[in-house]
């Protein structure tokens, strides 16, 4: 088990409940500091980032002989094969924007489809379901945790390390997503290219995922509430006869998918579930990239266990929303990804066309040598200097 510097933080009640555990003060209340919903729609990104591979030093050439030696060719790579390798590098990109113009067309298709079923109408039974069912869920809190009043600990003790675990594992297989600087070699330029579109293939998932559970926003959002409604009156039933067993399901599946599909704050529905219910495994760290409204970043661990989710926006603001994430987030990754998959690609080749090369050139060694040997010395033979040449 990997041992982490940073403790548990323990449960510290808040002002308006404590104390817990005793079976008093345990109405929540309107909490001091509620936990996050999701943002307004809007499109202040900032520039997508784009990766600077390093630069392939030349090898040291080895000094010229004191003979008189004839030149050789000044390229040792026919030009024929890197006109080829550059073809087939334009063909690759051609056929992946051809790929990713049906994916906007399809998307369009959708967008408009889910427009037709986002009314108003609809927004506002949405909203209301969401607001009655927060109070139910506000409700349900108080009652577990004045069952349960280790709910946290339990939390700490028995989920955060198993999440701990697979994020240890998921940091010694990327890293940082920090590249090294130098090559010394093409195969390392290989490796970073390798790295670099493993990278943009990712981050391209990401976004891809998100804009895929914003197609039916709707009927996401209602089948959620249905979903959520079950399981509060699922986890209500285990009060009675297992309460501990109800923990995880509350905090790690239904606080998670009952705020990720919130409207945001600003729309005046703001949650009654305090954020000392959302902060836990906080290790369990992400890299949020919000600037549409959704995350697009590296997500945690816990968002990663419900998935992406479209959440309660006004139906005015979905074309914002769906354009915003395919104009600054969908385009610049989609051409990131491609631009590493040629640039992975033309490395390769390179390395092929070098190895074919090398194994060429030892094989035909003797042959190409005794077709170049001069009849005699003579031309060998370092002219000599004129004394009188300044």
């Amino acid at each position: 088990m990997t041992t982490y510097t940073r403790l548990p933080t323990g449960h510290t009640p808040s002002p308006q409940n404590a104390p817990r555990g005793d079976g008093e003060h345990c109405d929540p209340g309107t909490p001091a500091t509620p936990a996050d919903q999701p943002k307004d729609p809007g499109c202040d990104c900032a520039d997508y980032p784009v990766s600077k591979p390093p630069v392939l030093k030349e090898p040291d050439k080895c000094e010229e002989s004191d003979c008189n030696c004839p030149k050789p060719p000044t390229s040792t790579i026919s030009c024929l094969d890197k006109l080829i390798a550059q073809q087939a590098k334009e063909i690759s990109e051609a056929d992946r924007a051809k790929l990713f113009k049906a994916d906007l067309e399809a998307l369009l298709v959708k967008t408009k489809a889910a427009t037709i079923d986002y009314t108003q109408d609809k927004y506002n039974k949405l909203v209301n379901d969401w607001v009655r069912l927060d109070a139910l869920i506000a409700e349900l809190i108080r009652k577990l945790v004045c069952a349960v009043p280790c709910w946290k600990c339990l939390i700490e003790c028995y989920v955060c390390p198993l999440l701990y675990e697979i994020r240890y594992r998921e940091q010694l297989l990327y890293g940082d997503g920090t590249q090294y600087s130098t090559v010394g070699s093409l195969y390392d330029q290989r490796y970073w290219h390798d790295r670099n579109r493993d990278m943009k293939r990712r981050a391209l998932d990401r976004i891809k995922a998100v804009l895929a559970a914003w197609e039916k926003p709707a009927q996401t959002i209602e089948k959620t509430l249905t979903d959520n409604e079950k399981l509060i009156a699922d986890a209500g039933k285990l009060l009675a006869t297992n309460a501990t067993s109800a923990v995880y399901d509350v905090f790690l599946r239904l606080v998670p998918l009952h705020l990720a599909i919130a409207p945001p704050a600003s729309l005046g529905k703001v949650t009654r579930i305090s954020s000392e219910y959302t902060e836990i495994c906080e290790c369990d760290e992400g890299y949020p990239d919000d600037c549409c409204g959704p995350d697009l970043g590296v997500t945690t661990l816990r968002q990663r266990l419900i998935g992406p989710q479209p959440y309660l926006i006004l139906p005015g603001d979905y074309y914002k929303v769906i354009c915003c994430i395919t104009e600054k987030r969908y385009l610049p990754a989609k051409d990131a990804w491609s631009a590493a998959e040629s640039m992975f690609e033309s490395v390769d080749a390179q390395i092929k066309t070098y190895q074919k090369d090398i194994d060429d050139k030892l094989n035909a060694l003797e042959k190409s040598v005794k077709a170049a040997l001069p009849p005699d010395c003579k031309i060998l033979e370092t002219p000599q200097q004129d004394p009188t040449a300044s």
